[in-house]
């Protein structure tokens, strides 16, 4: 099967090659942007997306009207990490970190989108930050998962 597969291939020209692959560019390209957004998490229904999204909007226009407002930013931050968007949540927080440095809710939840996948030295960095500052719950999980960064950051403090 797979050597019918492979002679099939072999069959097709560069020109349709290319046909092809600009023709599914172009239907990819012509979906609409929320038929994407399924895929960032998968444990949503279309329900709570479309209801995630509605707040998505709303904070994004609130920060649009006022670039400074915490409150804003920390909310889309937290729809974001709901919507799996970690690497943009990310930046809502180091953004309220970049108005207020005192914010352990916004170290915590920087933590929190840059452990999505591992929890390197930024993330622990963050943890303890938001530890420091006095959010007992960034304690917990810097005391978890945190052993083997410990050290370095403790001493770089």
């Amino acid at each position: 099967m797979l050597k019918k597969f492979i002679a099939k291939l072999a069959r097709i020209n560069m020109f349709t090659f290319f046909l092809l692959f600009f023709s599914f560019s172009a239907i990819i390209q012509a979906q609409e942007k929320s038929s994407f957004d399924k895929y960032f998490n998968t444990n949503l229904s279309t329900k709570e997306r479309d209801s995630l999204n509605s707040l998505l909007e709303l904070w994004s226009n609130y920060i649009i009207k006022d670039s400074t407002n915490i409150e804003a930013y920390f909310n889309r931050g937290v729809v974001l990490i709901n919507l799996g968007m970690h690497h943009k949540a990310y930046n809502d927080f180091t953004k309220i970190i970049m108005l207020d440095s005192s914010n352990a809710a916004a170290y915590y939840n920087r933590a929190i989108s840059r452990a999505k996948y591992s929890y390197n030295l930024d993330a622990c960095s963050d943890l303890f930050r938001a530890y420091k500052l006095g959010l007992k719950e960034a304690e917990n999980i810097y005391n978890q998962k945190c052993g083997y960064f410990k050290k370095q950051i403790e001493q770089n403090k």
